[in-house]
């Protein structure tokens, strides 16, 4: 945009919070139903933000110059909170709130009553609105630089080839962020290109599945609309957007839920998710559960052939340390208690994590009896609450993957009454091969004819 127009000027994520704020209540508050379980679900996706926030800002004045270009002034301390402490507290926040997320997804199974609540703005004016954020979102994605890699989490468990990527900064620096230029190279060449291929085609991938669900499976396009359009208003889509990690098992999560119908592409999806980020792996039992009665031999091949793809292509593009890299892919290795990110690293104990993950291993196992009867609904709200719960473990930034669980939130959220999409009423069921039974029946027939003419001969 600068290139464009000489001032214009990006915007940075405070006022963004601001802006955003505001128009998502305007769009989707139900005023005439003040006390609706709608007005509560958007007050908790805004819960958020105050977290975010202050990891951002936290992470800003961390990474402060000491001194501006130009100039041999100290940056003025304006803040009386140190850096640390800012980010403890951001990512406290975060993890109360996506328990909080937990919870309202867990229960959402046993919600009856769901009335139609569109939002505040025809269908035309909520298309044009999600398209131009969905534009700026991507231009300012495909403009932006590598964030450097000093600020690049390692995301503890996890595949090879993702962790090689760089993240794309869409947050522009501030002016006393503006120092000499940094010893540590930009990374250029086809890794910097696939990063940005990969975020942009992941984040309009994330945003197509949600019209594409609202549109095909809840048969009402202006809710996919709405969803999408709250999830592009978010402060973290504008934050964190360049992130691979946190973008692309999402977009994965969201076609497996879109290609439900098809346990072989559902499996498919699902297993390159768990392959790229590890955690996915916990909604095994859940999807496998829903697919037990028709389709599981569909799904597991499907499941099987992605990780197996993906394992082929470690081998021949990162053929260095294959064991220790399938390790860190499927998680076979010790709990990680030192060198951690996020809240785990800036206070609480690493002891902690071990009760919260077999708390997590036992409530995603349960899924295998309850509910007793899964549907399409149960599929999102579900595997929405088990990676909002991945949140409270997660030993590398923790708390920050929204991606992984807020669509799903969103379209949950959003959607209507949908017991009626079980397993056994939409998922197409093998085909047979009806050609051995019709030669098996010919030939009978044919034998039976025989005899009987054998017999009328020797009758006569």
């Amino acid at each position: 945009m600068e290139e464009l127009f000489s001032n214009y000027l990006r915007l940075q994520p405070p006022t963004w919070v601001f802006l955003s704020t505001f128009l998502t209540i305007g769009l989707f508050l139900m005023f005439h139903r003040f006390w609706s379980l709608r007005n509560l679900d958007i007050a908790l996706i805004l819960l958020f933000t105050p977290g975010i926030m202050l990891v951002y800002e936290g992470n800003r004045l961390a990474d402060a110059p000491v001194s501006v270009v130009g100039s041999v002034e100290s940056v003025p301390d304006v803040h009386s909170t140190s850096p640390s402490s800012l980010r403890y507290a951001g990512y406290f926040w975060l993890i109360v709130i996506a328990s909080l997320m937990v919870v309202r997804l867990l229960l959402d199974t046993v919600i009856v009553r769901r009335p139609m609540l569109d939002p505040n703005l025809s269908s035309g004016g909520m298309l044009f609105l999600g398209s131009s954020m969905l534009a700026y979102l991507l231009v300012n994605l495909s403009v932006s630089n590598p964030a450097p890699e000093a600020t690049t989490s390692n995301g503890g468990p996890g595949y090879v080839l993702m962790k090689t990527l760089p993240s794309i900064s869409t947050v522009p620096p501030k002016e006393i962020e503006v120092a000499e230029p940094s010893a540590t190279p930009i990374p250029v060449g086809f890794r910097l290109v696939a990063a940005r291929s990969i975020a942009i085609g992941a984040n309009l991938m994330i945003i197509l599945c949600m019209v594409a669900i609202g549109y095909w499976h809840f048969g009402n396009f202006k809710t996919g609309v709405g969803a999408a359009t709250l999830y592009l208003l978010l402060p973290y889509t504008f934050y964190m957007t360049g992130r691979v990690d946190h973008v692309l098992p999402s977009a994965f999560l969201l076609l497996a839920i879109l290609l439900y119908r098809q346990p072989f592409a559902a499996g498919l999806f699902l297993g390159l998710a768990a392959g790229v980020v590890y955690y996915p792996f916990s909604l095994l039992p859940l999807w496998c559960s829903f697919y037990w009665q028709r389709g599981i031999r569909r799904f597991t091949l499907g499941f099987a052939t992605s990780i197996a793809a993906l394992i082929i292509a470690m081998i021949f593009l990162h053929p260095n340390d294959i064991l220790q890299h399938l390790g860190y892919m499927f998680g076979i290795k010790q709990v990680a208690m030192t060198g951690m990110d996020g809240i785990w690293g800036l206070g609480w104990y690493p002891l902690m994590r071990i009760p919260l993950i077999l708390v997590f291993v036992l409530v995603s196992v349960s899924f295998v009896v309850w509910p007793a009867q899964k549907s399409l609904a149960t599929l999102m709200s579900c595997s929405g609450g088990i990676m909002a719960a991945t949140q409270c473990w997660h030993g590398f930034g923790g708390g920050l993957y929204l991606a992984w669980f807020v669509p799903l939130a969103l379209l949950t959220m959003f959607r209507p009454n949908l017991d009626y999409c079980v397993a056994l009423e939409v998922v197409r069921p093998r085909r047979k091969r009806p050609v051995r039974t019709e030669t098996v029946s010919t030939s009978l027939a044919a034998f039976n004819g025989w005899r009987r003419g054998l017999t009328l001969q020797r009758k006569t």
